[in-house]
């Protein structure tokens, strides 16, 4: 990704004017186009429809004299006029306290196979577009509670890593605190980077929320493999998910992925969702890469009271062009 550095000399002259620190200021962010085709089983759903998703990235960083390094990061999502990541970062040699809004540790800690496909679709279970049908998991990740929270993260020692996270509602009153905690130990054998890891969090309501994720993923040469299994109980609610997916990279400019998932609720007998994902990404030029997907998917209501429809099923075939700056 390119990016656009307006350094220090460049804001020489607010020196006149502070006694503050001047920071180093990035500025970066990406666009991506997209024509999907659903054929999907309920009739709202199905036909074509285009997509939007535009971001701007401008992050400040600051070292001090004491050693710390000090960054502000704001992402705004410029197609609809919204924040995304807004959060402050203090390093240093006692690890990282990261504080604002933004995904508490779990995301980075637990494994979701479906992140080695880019643009995996699961109708309209996982996406915003549109109301979801169902109340079970999509995937076997957790997730990142994208609200206001601080987190700290040791400094890696030897392959291990781990980091836990704080949220709080952002008004007086609110039952939506959640806290978060992931490690992971990476290490290499015989030739392949591998990483296995725990991630959990706990979301408080009238009945507690509780996620769990494990998993592994290897890394070897062109070839990626990843699986994961996940957990949530909360009010009517005990899913268990399973993920498993793979990438391999068939040339600098072309790589290819397959991942699946599957899901069910033990309180709600009946009730399942299966999905795969197939992918190819081709990179055009520096900075821009089209991405074809295809996902076919199935949810069996069961006896779920909550879900918004019965059975249903089809097929989500993407394109997108994505350019980053």
């Amino acid at each position: 990704m390119r990016k656009y550095l307006l350094s220090t000399s460049a804001l020489a002259g607010a020196a006149l004017l502070s006694t503050t620190a001047i920071a180093d200021v990035t500025i970066s962010g990406y666009s991506e186009f997209g024509y999907n085709q659903n054929d999907h089983s309920v009739a709202a759903l199905d036909g074509n429809n285009m997509s939007l998703d535009q971001e701007v990235h401008i992050t400040f960083t600051n070292k001090t004299d004491s050693g710390l390094t000090i960054t502000a990061v704001n992402e705004f999502s410029t197609e609809d006029s919204a924040n995304d990541d807004v959060f402050m970062t203090i390093s240093g040699g006692f690890g990282t306290l990261k504080m604002g809004d933004s995904d508490s540790v779990a995301s980075g800690y637990d494994f979701n196979a479906n992140d080695l496909i880019q643009e995996e679709s699961a109708g309209t279970l996982g996406t915003t577009a549109t109301t979801a049908l169902a109340t079970i998991s999509t995937d076997s990740g957790i997730g990142g509670d994208n609200t206001r929270n601080v987190s700290y993260s040791i400094p890696a020692v030897g392959g291990l890593t781990a980091g836990i996270s704080m949220g709080t509602s952002e008004t007086l009153v609110g039952s939506d605190d959640f806290t978060a905690f992931g490690v992971a130990y990476n290490l290499e054998a015989s030739g392949a980077n591998v990483t296995v890891g725990y991630a959990s969090s706990t979301k408080e309501g009238t009945v507690d929320t509780d996620k769990t994720s494990i998993g592994v993923k290897i890394a070897y040469g062109d070839l990626t493999l990843e699986a994961g299994n996940g957990t949530s109980e909360a009010s009517d609610e005990d899913i268990s998910s399973q993920t498993v997916g793979v990438t391999y990279k068939i040339s600098d400019a072309l790589s290819v992925g397959f991942a699946t998932a599957t899901a069910e609720d033990d309180l709600d007998a009946g009730e399942e969702y299966d999905a795969n994902h197939y992918e190819a990404v081709y990179t055009v030029a520096s900075g821009l890469t089209a991405v074809v997907t295809v996902s076919d998917f199935d949810y069996k209501m069961g006896t779920d009271a909550d879900a918004a429809t019965a059975n249903y099923n089809g097929t989500t075939t993407q394109f997108k062009l994505k350019a980053s700056f």
